[in-house]
Order: structure tokens, then C-alpha cells, then sequence
């Protein structure tokens, strides 16, 4: 079962971690939605990626299923 996440997704949130940081400490009200606007866009960025993983993940089990499938049924002949 799927369970891990990537490397990639990992450094998107922390990346995203860094933005957040340095928008507390922006006096300058417009840096700091500069900060908090990149810091929104890595994390969409990690959310992507996941979903990419569990999308290849899924392709993966589903592909082993059909070739289990077709064995099967070629025994079954």
C-alpha cells in the first residue's frame, strides 16, 4: 500500500515552510502577501505531486491486476 511521501512533495512543504516564515517577518504589509501568495502556491505544488504519486501508484497495482487477470484466464482455458 502506498503509504510514503515524496521527496519532492517534502521540500514543497518546506519551501512553503520558508515563505511562511519570512511573511511573520515582513513589516511591509505587500511582501508579506508576496510570502504568503509563494507560500500557497508551493504547497499547491506538494498537493500536486502527491496526487501524482497516487495516481501512479494506482496505475501501477492496476496494471499488476490486469496481467493477474489475464493469467488466470489463460489458465482457466
Amino acid at each position: 500500500m502506498f503509504v510514503g511521501v515524496s521527496r519532492e512533495a517534502s521540500e514543497c512543504r518546506l519551501y512553503a515552510e520558508h515563505c511562511a516564515d519570512k511573511a511573520r517577518l515582513q513589516s511591509d504589509p505587500q511582501l508579506r502577501q508576496c510570502f504568503l501568495e509563494m507560500q500557497r502556491r508551493w504547497l499547491s505544488l506538494a498537493c500536486s505531486c502527491e496526487f501524482a504519486e497516487r495516481l501512479e501508484f494506482l496505475s501501477a497495482v492496476e496494471e499488476r491486476n490486469k496481467e493477474a487477470r489475464v493469467k488466470d484466464a489463460e489458465v482457466g482455458r
